[in-house]
């Protein structure tokens, strides 16, 4: 018996051996229970560019290249892949299929199918410096973009390919709009160019302040507001061709401007909001919420609601002057 009993024991590291490898082998395990969803939206999440279409779609681009869209005017948002993980800067849309998203290192990303597949489009490349800050397209399939290294590039195609529209140079493009044929550009320093001729040319004009401007918008083809940093406003009358400042009121920063329609409205830094009139002569401050201390890099106008993109997505609004 004890004999009997040596040889078992002496047999049972086979066995277990065997058994292991049985198990690795031929037993698979199933998964129990569900799979935790990453959420949207992260604690460190923010959205640099918003698009809102007529029909309610939406899109909403930001850090580590995150791409949300939505259906419904922002009610529900899903997450789209996206083909970079670079920050996205800002996304504009011609319909509600096509759309191109722009942001760090240069990245350019397209989708004609509603955002199911994005993909990396042909765009060149500056030897100074790589950092696309806005996007702006055109009904017949054009679009512009603008950025660091004096990024200024244009694409014909729905986005899929690009041009240098200008010589690199050590300055910043921060913002870009078009009424029509008349185009204008704005930078750091205050830097301002105009165009008469769709993007053919661009000519530098006189610019009344040195702090960098980050946004412009036309309202028809002579009126124009610039906003920037420290509070800055600039108005303009004729095209663009020249600009006066605005009374200074506040010292936050200011990043976006739009026309709604019936008032200008400006955001910015710690939840700065301003809006003026028409003729954007007057304007004062106010927020979206009495305690509200985010900030805003775009702001989109739509049915009468101000649609914001920043610290936090959102639909806000707001009564007119």
């Amino acid at each position: 018996m004890k004999r009997i009993k040596r040889i078992i024991l002496s047999g049972l590291p086979l066995a277990i051996i065997g058994g292991l490898l049985y198990a690795g082998l031929f037993v698979k395990p199933r998964p129990v229970g569900k799979a935790v969803e990453q959420p949207l939206v992260e604690r460190g999440d923010a959205f640099y560019g918003i698009a809102v279409l007529p029909g309610g779609q939406m899109w909403a681009v930001g850090t580590n290249g995150k791409i949300l869209h939505s259906d419904d005017a922002g009610q529900k948002w899903s997450r789209q892949g996206t083909a970079s993980h670079e920050t996205l800067q800002d996304v504009a849309a011609w319909d509600g299929r096509r759309a191109v998203a722009v942001g760090n290192e240069g990245v350019v990303l397209t989708t004609d199918d509603a955002g199911h597949t994005w993909a990396p489009a042909q765009a060149p490349k500056s030897a100074i410096s790589n950092k696309l800050m806005r996007v702006q397209v055109s009904q017949d399939g054009g679009a512009w973009a603008v950025g660091s290294g004096g990024a200024l590039l244009r694409s014909r195609d729905y986005g899929k390919t690009w041009q240098s529209a200008a010589q690199g140079e050590d300055t910043a493009w921060n913002g870009i709009a078009f009424d029509g044929q008349l185009g204008c550009l704005v930078g750091e320093f205050g830097q301002i160019r105009i165009s008469s001729d769709g993007g053919e040319r661009w000519t530098s004009v006189a610019s009344p302040v040195k702090q960098s401007l980050m946004s412009v918008r036309f309202r028809g083809a002579s009126d124009a507001v610039a906003v920037g940093l420290g509070g800055t406003v600039l108005v303009s009358h004729d095209g663009g061709t020249s600009w006066k400042q605005a009374a200074r009121a506040t010292q936050e920063d200011l990043f976006d401007v739009a026309w709604d329609g019936r008032q200008w409205i400006a955001v910015g830094d710690k939840g700065i909001v301003l809006v003026a009139g028409d003729d954007a002569g007057n304007w004062r401050q106010t927020r979206f919420a009495p305690q509200d201390r985010g900030w805003y890099t775009r702001v989109q106008p739509r049915g009468g609601k101000y649609y914001v993109a920043g610290s936090r997505l959102a639909m806000e609004e707001m009564a007119a002057l």
